[in-house]
């Protein structure tokens, strides 16, 4: 997809929001733009909604007094219009690391979806509708819980939720997951969970939880087969051949009766001084398995942007509707940059592409902001040329600066994926 393309379909996304609002200073469509891409304004160490409301001021060149602009914020409208916007960019905004589909087609999968979830602090008067789960860390917080399809740099899944819901309850849509790999940490673990996965043809990648009472019905590889057969995956002690790795089926069962077969592969870590063990039903070579874990380290940065670029860190009220609009703000913000920054490193050698940072990707965001801003709200065609060459100027910075000193977990998973060919 070029880049010129992406921007088009993004701009007719916000133009299908109506900017006509008679009893308002500013129109929907220019308030939702400033809301997206206000974080680029506001060095404070804590976001103000007096803050955004200047930065709309100065930006859109109006007045707005601070009792209309909170207002506006708190309206259901202005929450369903941004509500809907998400929506309409899940799943959808999306460009595809074309090198990827080698790595894909190794695995058998269509799409590797990472899941996890994080928390952001409210004000101590939000705690009500939104309670924290440790009352002497924040007393208010609420749970974003996320699914990001790794190659295609989008959003495929979200859930907000009050930071006590349990992650287990923010998991996407099982029937969403056919053909898909998704790879989840111990927060998420749960035997029916994997179970369903392989039932609707899915394929999962986890952390074997400390202990699990799992079965050892065959060995494949690393341990002999007479001593470890019939027993519990951590009954007994494991030889010592640390630079092995271990791979059998395990039998996991509920209520005591046996639900499922699946691969348990361990590989040894040498600063724990102990084996590591995944589980998954992925059929690629057990090499593969600690890498593509490794790749769940993208969803974290993908946080961390949201955290720290986009400013979800510091959601400045307790209003639940104006919470939930800055949550959608920066979601929006975040369904742009993933995308771009696939679209910009297209442009890079092989070796280049398999080392963006999605955390380095909110960062050009925040660079282009103001460029976004008037792109969104303008008409000029100028406009769009002084976006695109503002982002060409960015776009070496979403690369880890220190990929050519050591390989990547993908470019790992790549290299191995070559070898299978």
């Amino acid at each position: 997809m070029h880049l010129k393309t992406f921007l088009d379909q993004m701009k007719n996304r916000f133009g299908n929001i109506s900017n006509e609002d008679p009893r308002a200073t500013i129109g929907t469509r220019d308030l939702i733009a400033t809301l997206v891409f206000c974080f680029s304004r506001d060095r404070g160490n804590f976001r103000t909604l007096d803050c955004v409301r200047k930065f709309a001021q100065s930006t859109l060149n109006v007045s707005i007094s601070r009792g209309a602009f909170w207002e506006r914020l708190a309206t259901e409208k202005l929450q369903k219009i941004l509500g809907g916007l998400v929506a309409s960019m899940v799943n959808k905004f999306a460009c595809k690391l074309s090198i990827t589909s080698q790595l894909l087609k190794v695995l058998n999968v269509s799409a590797i979806l990472l899941l996890d979830s994080s928390s952001s602090s409210l004000p101590k008067s939000a705690k009500e509708n939104f309670p924290a789960p440790r009352n002497n860390v924040a007393p208010a917080a609420i749970k974003l819980h996320l699914c990001f399809d790794l190659f295609a740099g989008a959003v495929s899944w979200f859930k907000l939720t009050p930071a006590t819901t349990h992650d287990r309850k923010g998991f996407p849509p099982i029937n969403s997951l056919i053909g898909k790999l998704i790879i989840f940490d111990l927060g998420y673990w749960d035997y029916q969970l994997m179970a369903d996965i392989i039932k609707i043809g899915g394929f999962f990648l986890s952390r074997v939880k400390t202990k699990a009472n799992i079965k050892i019905i065959e060995v494949i590889s690393g341990l002999p087969k007479t001593k470890f057969e019939g027993w519990g995956l951590f009954d007994r002690k494991l030889p010592n051949k640390k630079s092995r790795i271990v791979e059998v089926i395990g039998q996991f069962s509920l209520n005591y009766k046996p639900l499922f077969n699946t691969r348990i592969v361990g590989f040894w870590n040498p600063i724990s001084q102990q084996y590591h063990w995944y589980a998954t039903n992925l059929l690629a070579p057990a090499e593969f398995i600690y890498p593509l874990y490794r790749l769940r380290w993208q969803v974290e940065l993908v946080f961390k942007s949201f955290k720290s670029c986009l400013r979800l860190a510091d959601l400045p009220t307790a209003n639940p509707k104006i919470i939930y609009a800055l949550i959608y703000s920066t979601l929006i913000a975040t369904m742009i940059a993933h995308p771009i920054a696939n679209i910009l490193a297209l442009e890079f050698k092989k070796e280049k592409q398999m080392t963006p940072s999605y955390q380095r990707a909110g960062m050009i965001i925040v660079q282009c902001a103001s460029d976004f801003i008037q792109f969104l709200i303008s008409n000029s065609a100028t406009a769009v040329e002084a976006l695109i060459d503002k982002l060409n100027l960015q776009k070496n910075e979403i690369f880890d600066p220190n990929w050519k000193k050591r390989e990547t977990s993908l470019a790992q998973a790549m290299r191995l994926a070559e070898n299978c060919i």
